[in-house]
C-alpha cells in the first residue's frame, strides 16, 4: 500500500511539473533568459514618473519583432512631430507615381519709411500676398522634405498634407483632404489597421494617436520602398543637426525624427547596432501631467542602448 501510496506521489508531481513547464514556455523572450537584461528595465530610471510609454524595436533585414516593451503597448498614444514621418513617405510615394504637390510662397513689399526729428530710416516688411507654386524638380522637394524634417518645420508639414489633399481630391486644399490622403496611403502600405488616427500632417493636434508598434512597423515598410533611400535622408543625424543636435548622443549611422509637445517626447527611425545589424524603432512617452524634454531625462540613452546592441529579452512570444 505505502508503495502505491509512493508512485501515485511521484506520478503527481511529474504531472505537475510538466503543467508548469508548459505554462512558463507558453510566454518566453525571443532571445535570453535574463530578466535583468530586459531594454525597457534599462530605460525605465530615465523615464520621467506618471508617463505612459512604448518602444518597438523591428529589425530592418528580416523585419523580426526585437524589442516590444512599456507599460502602454498598444495603446495609440500622442506622437507629436512624428507626424512628419507620415506626410514625408506620403509625398515621395505620391511623386514618385508622377504626381506633384505645391509649396506656399510669401510675397512681401519692403518700404524704406523715412525716420522723423533726426532718426535713422528704417526698412519695412509687409506681406502682400501668398502663392502657391507647384514643386516639379525632384531635389527640390527633397531639399524641402529635408529641411522640415531636420528643423521639424510644422508650417511646411501642414502645406504639404494640405497640398497633397488637394491634388488627390480637388480643390480648395483643406485639412480634412490632408488627413484622408495620408490615411488613404498608410492603408496601402498594409499596416495594421485601428492603431492610427490622423488629424493633422505637422504634429500639432493632441487628437493624433498612434501606437510604437504602428509608427516602427511604417518605418520598416517605408525601407522596402524605392524611394526609401531619399526618405531617410530627410531624416537628422543625431549629434549634428536639427533638433537632434543637442540629444546627448552622437551617431551618424542613425536617421531620426523627435516629436515633442509639453507632455509628450517621441523619437522613431533608423540605427545600426555593434554587430552591424540594421533596425529600425518608434519610442514615444506621454506624461499625464508636466513637461517632457529628452536631453533633461534620457540624454540619448535610448539611441546609446541601441546602438550597443542592448539585450533584446523584451518581446514575448506566444505558443
Amino acid at each position: 500500500m505505502g508503495c502505491l501510496r509512493t508512485a501515485l506521489l511521484k506520478s503527481a508531481i511529474a504531472i505537475l511539473l510538466i503543467i508548469c513547464s508548459s505554462c512558463s514556455s507558453a510566454i518566453r523572450p525571443v532571445h535570453g533568459e535574463e530578466s535583468d537584461s530586459d531594454l525597457g528595465k534599462l530605460l525605465v530610471p530615465y523615464l520621467p514618473e506618471n508617463t505612459e510609454w512604448a518602444l518597438t524595436v523591428i529589425d530592418l533585414e528580416t523585419g523580426r519583432l526585437v524589442a516590444e516593451t512599456g507599460n502602454s503597448l498598444g495603446e495609440r498614444l500622442v506622437p507629436a512631430s512624428l507626424m512628419k514621418l507620415l506626410i514625408t513617405g506620403a509625398v515621395l510615394d505620391y511623386a514618385e507615381k508622377g504626381g506633384s504637390v505645391c509649396k506656399i510662397v510669401t510675397v512681401r513689399s519692403t518700404v524704406t519709411v523715412k525716420g522723423k526729428r533726426g532718426r535713422k530710416s528704417r526698412k519695412k516688411t509687409s506681406l502682400v500676398a501668398r502663392q502657391s507654386v507647384e514643386i516639379t524638380d525632384k531635389r527640390e522637394l527633397f531639399d524641402i522634405l529635408h529641411d522640415m524634417n531636420v528643423h521639424s518645420r510644422n508650417v511646411t508639414a501642414q502645406n504639404l498634407a494640405d497640398s497633397l489633399g488637394e491634388q488627390r481630391f480637388g480643390s480648395p486644399g483643406t485639412r480634412a483632404k490632408g488627413n484622408r490622403a495620408v490615411s488613404s496611403f498608410l492603408s496601402s502600405m498594409g499596416l495594421p489597421s485601428g492603431e492610427a488616427i490622423i488629424a493633422d500632417g505637422c504634429g500639432l493636434s493632441r487628437e493624433n494617436r498612434v501606437t510604437a508598434n504602428f509608427i516602427a512597423h511604417y518605418l520598416y515598410q517605408a525601407s522596402k520602398k524605392t524611394w526609401f533611400d531619399s526618405f531617410r535622408a530627410t531624416l537628422p543625424r543625431p549629434g549634428l543637426e536639427g533638433t537632434v543636435k543637442r540629444i546627448g548622443y552622437t551617431d551618424p549611422r542613425f536617421r531620426v525624427k523627435t516629436g515633442r509637445l509639453n507632455n509628450v517626447f517621441a523619437l522613431a527611425g533608423y540605427g545600426v547596432n555593434a554587430a552591424g545589424s540594421k533596425f529600425t524603432f518608434a519610442f514615444i512617452v506621454n506624461a499625464k501631467n508636466g513637461r517632457i524634454y529628452d536631453r533633461k531625462h534620457s540624454k540619448g540613452q535610448l539611441l546609446r542602448l541601441l546602438a550597443e546592441g542592448a539585450p533584446p529579452q523584451t518581446v514575448a512570444v506566444r505558443q
